[in-house]
């Protein structure tokens, strides 16, 4: 080959290498596009240009179930260079993933490989969720890609929602539903607010289809904050409820009603064998020493709690199924369906009338008023005495008999009564059954504060305590219960550490000790100052980015008393100025009093609904300012 020939060749090797990748950089429209988008989204890096969903429906003859395909596209850009992200779908042994494609601005493939694996959450020990993943590479400003797939879903039962939003700002997204006519499907438009969104419906006479399509534009990202709401409260979704279908001769109901979803619920639930003689012996055991039909109650709700261990378990129908009573019993571990049949199978050993029941968090926004799987993802056990409902979470370790956890208050309970079912409500607590006391009686010992100090806790303030303690390796329990209360400070040293019974679900926990505590007080010529409050409950609670309520583990009620004895040859120059506020989340108070001998330092918070509600998210800041500023004042002695 001459050296003529073999320059041609590789000149064009170079010009078609540089035409290729030329048609997949930006180009000078890309590019201006990008930063005009930048200036209306400034906190995103990429943003979705075209968003679009179908929605079609399937019937399987073999199974007798309705199929749903769904199908995405999306069309990205970024808005700053060497931008990279994730692509992330999800997936179960209910549904599938197919036809993955990752292409250039010029419609070639990528060719990006996807991995395929088991979706691990925290709280979880075990689940069906998978997960097909990959990464994606902006290298310049403008860089676009087309992503899509199809998610097929085996039954139209778990085809839930699908959210308006996403995880980055949409300029125009587009769902269209295609309905055929031999199904019943009712569409719920959720959260959807004041956004501007088009609805469309068409009908396609020679499919036997009708089409909604819903159109929105210019759509924020959707976020997720620590301590916030679930998303179906926030977010807005079309839920899907499934009615019926007549691909058959005769319509056959789907999850019509509350009643249709008890039944699959209940069929479940008639599959378990629940032989319960080997359980025998055990519950008789438990109860032998009670003579009470609550005491009974009370040691088998207890010993549930306190011998079984919660795992949180998903595996497809399993995620529904509760387990085998013997099952949970003979692991000693189990989810809260196999928690609740073992208890419940324990209390019909003992002669009492329990029963399963489902409920819904307050992480999910929906009620039994819909008909979907969506609308519970929680089981515990109803007992009947009296003519009295008590309903009992042994997921909830150390919760008392006949008091309830703060995520069900409120919430619509299903509990099964054979092929019917009742529907009821967990009774809400208020901020004060969960009371949480301080009382500190103090004197100055030079630049220390000494003195003793009493807490007492209540409701699920105690239940928390109880549960943090009780996790604490027994033979350091002593020395990390001092950590524990000092929060770790060096500068607070603990003495004569003791506290009520650690296992007594039914009395208020008491606590009490001696402290002594060094830096708090400051001298300057002839004053002294006192840092009287050591922990400044809630001063790093800054809600200043915050979109989203802020929800609390519980509603909490706290009260402080401090009490400072003024040394002699002092007076009081200068006491903290008093300090309120009071709206319909949250009523707060710092006042301070005093005499000749003492001063005395009263804080109330209160946070009535366990929330901050968005609504209260500027009230918030507004007084967080002020809270800042009162933690740092202090009381100002001088000498007479």
């Amino acid at each position: 080959m001459t050296k003529k020939y073999s320059f041609f060749l590789l000149a064009l090797f170079l010009t078609l290498k540089f035409s290729a990748q030329k048609s997949i950089e930006p180009t000078e429209e890309d590019i201006a596009l990008a930063k005009e988008l930048s200036k209306k989204f400034v906190e995103d890096d990429i943003v979705v240009l075209e968003y679009s969903e179908v929605i079609n429906f399937d019937y399987n003859k073999k199974t007798d179930k309705v199929l749903v395909e769904n199908k995405i596209k999306q069309e990205f850009i970024n808005l700053k260079s060497r931008t990279q992200i994730p692509l992330i779908i999800g997936y179960d042994d209910q549904s599938q993933i197919n036809n993955i494609y990752v292409k250039y601005r010029n419609g070639k493939p990528t060719n990006i490989r996807f991995r395929d694996e088991y979706y691990n959450q925290e709280d979880l020990f075990h689940s069906d969720a998978r997960i097909k993943w990959s990464g994606l590479n902006f290298p310049l400003l403008g860089y676009k890609y087309t992503y899509g797939y199809k998610k097929k879903y085996k039954d139209i039962k778990y085809f839930i929602n699908t959210y308006l939003d996403s995880y980055f700002p949409i300029v125009k997204k587009t769902i269209t539903i295609n309905i055929p006519d031999w199904l019943e499907l009712e569409i719920k438009e959720m959260n959807m607010g004041k956004d501007l969104i088009e609805k469309q419906r068409t009908r396609i006479e020679n499919k036997k289809i009708t089409q909604y399509t819903y159109t929105i534009e210019n759509i924020a990202a959707s976020f997720k904050e620590e301590n916030s709401v679930g998303p179906t409260h926030y977010r807005p979704h079309l839920l899907f409820l499934a009615k019926s279908h007549s691909k058959k001769d005769a319509k056959q109901a789907l999850l019509n009603d509350t009643k249709d979803l008890y039944k699959w619920y209940h069929s479940l639930v008639l599959q378990l064998t629940n032989d319960n003689e080997q359980l025998q012996d055990k519950t008789l055991s438990i109860i032998e020493n009670f003579d009470t039909d609550e005491e009974k109650i009370k040691a088998i709700y207890y010993w549930v709690q306190d011998n079984i261990r919660y795992i949180a378990f998903e595996d497809g129908i399993a995620g529904f199924k509760p387990e085998e009573a013997i099952e949970v019993y003979r692991k000693k571990y189990g989810d809260c369906k196999g928690m609740a049949n073992l208890t419940k199978q324990m209390l019909i050993i003992a002669g009492f009338d329990a029963r399963l029941s489902w409920i819904g968090t307050r992480r999910i926004a929906y009620d039994y008023s819909l008909p979907t799987i969506a609308v519970d993802n929680h089981m515990i056990c109803t007992v009947f005495l009296n003519g009295k409902k008590y309903f009992l979470d042994a997921t909830e370790k150390y919760n008392p008999f006949g008091n309830y956890a703060e995520r069900i208050q409120k919430k619509q309970v299903l509990i099964e009564d054979k092929e019917n079912y009742i529907l009821d409500t967990i009774p809400s607590n208020t901020s004060k059954n969960n009371k949480e006391t301080l009382v500190s009686n103090l004197k100055l010992e030079g630049e220390k504060l000494s003195g003793t100090i009493q807490r007492t806790y209540q409701g699920e303030s105690k239940t928390d305590f109880l549960y943090n303690i009780n996790s604490l390796k027994k033979d350091k329990k002593t020395e990390a219960l001092a950590y524990y209360i000092g929060q770790g400070d060096k500068n607070l040293i603990l003495d004569n550490v003791t506290i009520s019974s650690i296992t007594d679900r039914d009395q208020d926990l008491l606590l009490s000790y001696n402290i002594l505590q060094n830096n708090a007080v400051s001298s300057f010529e002839n004053e002294l100052y006192i840092d009287i409050d050591y922990y400044k409950n809630y001063q790093q609670l800054d809600f200043e980015k915050r979109k989203t309520a802020f929800v609390l583990p519980y509603k909490t009620f706290e009260s402080t008393s401090t009490t400072i004895e003024i040394p002699k040859g002092y007076v009081i120059k200068e006491l903290p100025k008093n300090l309120s506020i009071n709206n319909k989340d949250f009523e707060i108070s710092f006042i301070y009093k005093s005499d000749s001998e003492k001063v005395t330092y009263e804080k109330k918070i209160d946070f009535k609904n366990a929330i901050i509600s968005k609504t209260e998210i500027n009230a918030w800041q507004e007084f967080h300012k002020k809270l800042k500023q009162q933690y740092q004042q202090q009381i100002i002695l001088t000498k007479e």
